[in-house]
């Protein structure tokens, strides 16, 4: 086998596990957000950091690994072509940005779980110390740009105005993530 070819294998393993991972972290998320029971509070909180650290990183530094040695061996140079850019680019904007705004998020959120849960009680308070809204609106930006980044890759798009719309529909769709997901838990709350 090819080094192309095993280059390409780690890089879409990187995918599956970096995407696997944060949908679970997502749907983790969601679990706390729709529950006023500090166990399942607490339980999502464990969950949203093991698969962070299990799935996202590791998926990530493959894909990022793979990533750059793709880049090299097929010649593309970083800035030969919007797609690359476009994938490079938002790859290493999420790759920060996870592991400096989103990582300290989801542990304050853990920290605050394990103190609601040694109390026996969750309260608002604790749900809302527990997410700040700029690690709400950083969490809920990792699907939507994850598939930003996909869509540069798989569809290898030519223009910079397709790579642009892209990333404005992920951040549309985080802007809606990030304001409708805890106004429907909390009117779930009430029902």
């Amino acid at each position: 086998m090819d080094l192309y070819l095993l280059l390409r294998l780690a890089h879409i393993l990187g995918f599956v596990l970096l995407g696997g991972g944060l949908l679970a972290v997502f749907v983790s998320e969601l679990r706390a957000y729709g529950t006023r029971d500090v166990h399942v509070f607490a339980e999502a909180a464990w969950y949203t950091a093991a698969f962070y650290d299990g799935l996202v990183v590791p998926g990530a530094l493959l894909v990022g690994g793979s990533g750059f040695w793709l880049i090299l061996e097929l010649g593309l140079g970083f800035f030969s072509e919007p797609w690359v850019v476009g994938m490079w680019g938002l790859f290493l904007f999420e790759f920060v940005e996870g592991n400096t705004i989103t990582r300290v998020q989801f542990r304050r959120a853990l920290r605050r779980s394990r103190a609601a849960l040694a109390a026996g009680r969750l309260t608002e308070t604790d749900r809302e110390e527990a997410r700040t809204l700029i690690g709400r609106a950083t969490h809920f930006l990792d699907v939507p740009l994850f598939l930003a980044i996909v869509y540069c890759g798989a569809l290898r798009p030519q223009s910079w105005g397709a790579v642009l719309t892209a990333v404005a529909l992920a951040l549309a769709a985080s802007v809606a993530l990030t304001y409708l997901v805890p106004r429907l838990a909390k009117r779930a709350h009430r029902a």
